[in-house]
């Protein structure tokens, strides 16, 4: 999961973001309204952690941009707002909850699994888009019933594609979740690629009716196939 940390406040800003870490999350900061203006303009998050009073503008105002995305993430409200108008404003905008400063950090990171829950329920042990199936408790893929041999790395990326399939996921996100601690070993996104085509081929081999599609200048995400 990506996250992106808006927090003026460099202290706290270390200080979340050292947790975020430490918990698996691949975490981003901007310390301003404009930077984070840019940051979400120019990748995907899965998770924005927001504050409201902040260099430059008001972190409500950056719900436009957030909403307009095609793929918009949760959003976390972080402040020391703690007025119901300010609450129910960013409800009301589109936020999934909103925690008061100061708070314990494991009240934060609870309050981010609860989102992650919320958005990308996994109740059951099957993952099913169309004729592909997911087996999360045999970490076995079908198509029609049979069984799809695939690599660990393309077992994963079908994996985090399946509980994004509504979504563009970006290949940077792609990257963090398939090569987690090895992230900083590789210096392009060749290694996806190259995953992500042989993929497409044993999906397209074995009559899956869903496709890996890409979304210039975004990600990929996945769509029922044309047939071609």
């Amino acid at each position: 999961m990506k996250i992106l940390l808006v927090e003026d406040e460099t202290l706290l800003s270390d200080s979340i973001r050292s947790a975020l870490v430490q918990e698996g999350f691949s975490c981003e900061t901007a310390l301003s309204f404009q930077e984070a203006r840019e940051k979400l303009a120019d990748k995907i998050y899965d998770i924005v952690v927001l504050d409201i009073n902040l260099p430059g503008g008001l972190g409500f105002d950056l719900f436009g941009d957030i909403q307009s995305m095609d793929s918009h993430p949760g959003v976390l409200i972080i402040s020391v707002r703690n007025s119901l108008d300010d609450k129910l404003r960013g409800l009301n905008l589109g936020a999934d909850d909103y925690l008061v400063k100061p708070f314990h950090l494991d009240e934060l990171l609870a309050r981010i699994r609860s989102i992650i829950r919320r958005r990308y329920p996994q109740d059951s042990e099957e993952l099913v888009y169309h004729n592909l199936s997911y087996d999360l408790a045999a970490n076995q893929v079908r198509v029609n019933g049979q069984e799809l041999k695939l690599t660990h790395s393309q077992l994963r990326i079908l994996y985090y594609l399946l509980v994004n399939k509504n979504r563009t996921v970006s290949k940077e996100s792609l990257s963090d979740y398939v090569l987690k601690d090895d992230i900083d070993m590789v210096d392009s996104f060749d290694y996806i690629y190259t995953h992500i085509k042989n993929l497409r081929q044993k999906l397209k081999k074995e009559g899956c009716e869903v496709s890996i599609v890409t979304m210039y200048g975004m990600g990929y995400t996945l769509k029922k196939s044309d047939g071609n």
